[in-house]
């Protein structure tokens, strides 16, 4: 993996997903009150996430599922006319101007409404990564967000339950054909 320049510093902690999953690596942060940022790198994509006193700040995927713009089209905040003006903003300036900034600047999206769906957002981030098996993490202490990212405050023991019954209900429903009819 290549560093950038915020890491010179180094890796604090790092390992194999697949010897230590990330639930344990998530509760290490937690336990320990950690600060820093945890890299996870896997087959096909990689995530980002930051503590602070090991607790959850911010979260990303290299590739979401669901980009910002789809949230915020599906939960009705902004119309299909009103992302693909925007989205067009967004290209001109080759990805430099956040999505989120523009469709507030325009006028079509509350700030508020946005911090909620970037919060979402990164909180399926999280629960995306619990089901990753394979892969690398790496740990860089004291690194934190830029100062434009939208931050949470999310407890990890918290996202960890919420995370272990979102686990127990896919495998149940995957496997077991009359629970999904139910």
């Amino acid at each position: 993996m290549k560093l950038d320049a915020r890491h010179r510093g180094g890796v604090s902690l790092q390992g194999d997903i697949g010897a230590i999953e990330l639930n344990n690596v998530f509760q290490f942060l937690d336990y320990a009150t950690l600060s820093g940022e945890l890299r996870i790198v896997t087959n096909g994509n990689s995530g980002s996430f930051f503590f602070q006193r090991g607790i959850l700040i911010f979260g990303a995927l290299g590739t979401n599922r669901k980009r910002i713009g789809d949230l915020l089209l599906e939960s009705g905040c902004i119309s299909e006319l009103q992302l693909n003006q925007c989205l067009k903003i967004h290209r001109q300036h080759e990805g430099r101007r956040r999505l989120g900034d523009i469709l507030v600047r325009k006028g079509f999206l509350e700030f508020e409404s946005l911090s909620e769906t970037l919060k979402m957002q990164a909180r399926e981030a999280f629960f995306e990564t619990l089901r990753w098996k394979e892969g690398m993490f790496f740990f860089f202490v004291n690194q934190y967000p830029s100062r434009e990212e939208i931050l949470i405050n999310e407890r990890i023991d918290h996202l960890l339950l919420e995370g272990i019954v979102r686990l127990d209900h896919s495998s149940v429903s995957r496997t077991d054909p009359v629970k999904q009819v139910k």
